[in-house]
């Protein structure tokens, strides 16, 4: 099991993907009612902070004002859990994560504890969109009760000592332990494929690795050479420097490690001309004529929507076109820039829903668009696929619209 944190100052947004995500469900609540709404869930939390609003910004203002957490056990670990089993998961987890103590290491007093089991929060499972893993999403005030801060320093660390400290106590296998075996497997497969591979090609080493359950990403240059590329199978992405003995399956050594496990093909197919061949004496030569090079072009792109998530988009000049001619900058969101459209809807494009929707949210959209349900159909072109993709990243990156109160 691992577990990622961050603080954010986009509550209201985290807190609506949270809940509001397909499928998601709500594991329990803290301080919170189960029953009503994401923003009304996010109004008492900001509610609590304006009771406190002159302590909190006595020295300097409180901006990043909520805790967000993910935790992901392994599909093995939660083989068969039902509801209860989460809660109490999620239980665990809040208490050993408030029982870690990084006052030596941050040399801060107020990192000795936190205290999330007085604090406002919710917890919702999620189902990766491609996957089917399921995780924890914990979104906390950044406040207790009391008023006082919950500390962040280091609390990427403090969640994986935490997801650590849990699984220990579960007898699960400790998560370098399983990050070794994960690699692993995933260098097998590899190596697997390129065994069976009758020669080395780019697209069908990624399209074996795809049958296979992975989702492979490559990382060209400017003149289409692959550069780079990872892995990704659950909420774990593997680049091939990690992989194989010797970092084998690295692009620059690929070939080679390819034509190893060849050895005896590649030896067979080596053939001696015969020294006394002749060539006959009349011979027509023909002019080869130019051809046309249809291939279209491919762009990449590496995305992150924070230092723990990456993605990597292929998409083709055609498609790209088609973006950017429908995607539009809403006057409203003057936090917006159209780049975090084009981004959104590039996203969406490779169905990667929930990066763009964060995406979005972090450029101050949330205004429409719900997402949940919504995806490419089945026999739908690229062409039109790109067009929907860039009028749904214009809805996504609308600002959410503020309600008055009648009188």
């Amino acid at each position: 099991m691992i577990a990622k944190a961050k603080v954010i100052s986009h509550g209201a947004n985290a807190i609506r993907y949270s809940v509001d995500k397909d499928k998601a469900e709500i594991v329990k609540t803290n301080l919170l009612p189960e029953d009503i709404s994401p923003t009304a869930m996010w109004a008492r939390m900001l509610a609590l902070q304006k009771k406190f609003e002159d302590k909190l910004n006595r020295y300097h203002p409180l901006k990043r004002n909520m805790i967000r957490i993910e935790v992901s056990p392994t599909s093995e670990e939660t083989q068969g859990w039902t509801m209860e089993n989460w809660q109490e998961l999620a239980d665990d987890f809040i208490r050993e994560f408030d029982a870690v103590d990084l006052s030596a290491k941050s040399k801060r007093k107020s990192a000795k504890a936190t205290n999330l089991k007085e604090s406002q929060y919710v917890i919702a499972l999620h189902r990766d969109s491609k996957s089917g893993i399921m995780h924890l999403h914990i979104d906390a005030n950044r406040i207790d009760m009391r008023g006082k801060v919950n500390d962040a320093h280091y609390i990427y660390e403090r969640a994986m000592t935490a997801a650590a400290k849990v699984g220990q106590q579960r007898g699960w296998k400790d998560a370098q332990e399983v990050s070794r075996q994960n690699k692993e497997t995933v260098t097998n497969d590899c190596l697997s494929v390129l065994a069976k591979m009758p020669y080395f090609d780019w697209r069908l080493y990624t399209k074996c690795l795809t049958q296979m359950g992975y989702d492979v990403k490559l990382q060209s240059d400017s003149k289409g050479q692959v550069r780079g590329y990872a892995i990704k199978r659950g909420n774990s992405i593997y680049k091939s420097s990690e992989l194989g003995k010797g970092r084998c399956l690295m692009p620059s050594k690929i070939e080679s490690t390819w034509a190893k496990l060849h050895h005896q093909e590649v030896a067979k197919a080596v053939s001696i001309p015969p020294k006394n061949t002749q060539q006959p004496k009349n011979i027509t030569t023909s002019k080869t004529m130019p051809t046309v090079d249809n291939t279209p072009k491919i762009r990449h792109f590496d995305f992150s929507t924070d230092e723990f998530h990456a993605y990597s988009v292929d998409i083709s000049q055609n498609c790209l076109d088609v973006i950017d001619k429908n995607i539009a900058l809403d006057a409203d969101n003057v936090f917006a820039k159209i780049s975090d459209v084009q981004k959104t809807a590039i996203l969406l494009f490779a169905e990667y829903i929930d990066a763009a929707t964060t995406i979005a949210a972090q450029s101050g959209g949330g205004g429409g668009g719900a997402t949940s349900g919504w995806g490419r159909d089945k026999d739908e072109d690229e062409l039109s696929w790109a067009h929907r993709c860039a009028i749904m990243a214009n809805r996504l990156c609308r600002p959410r619209k503020k309600q008055g109160y009648g009188r």
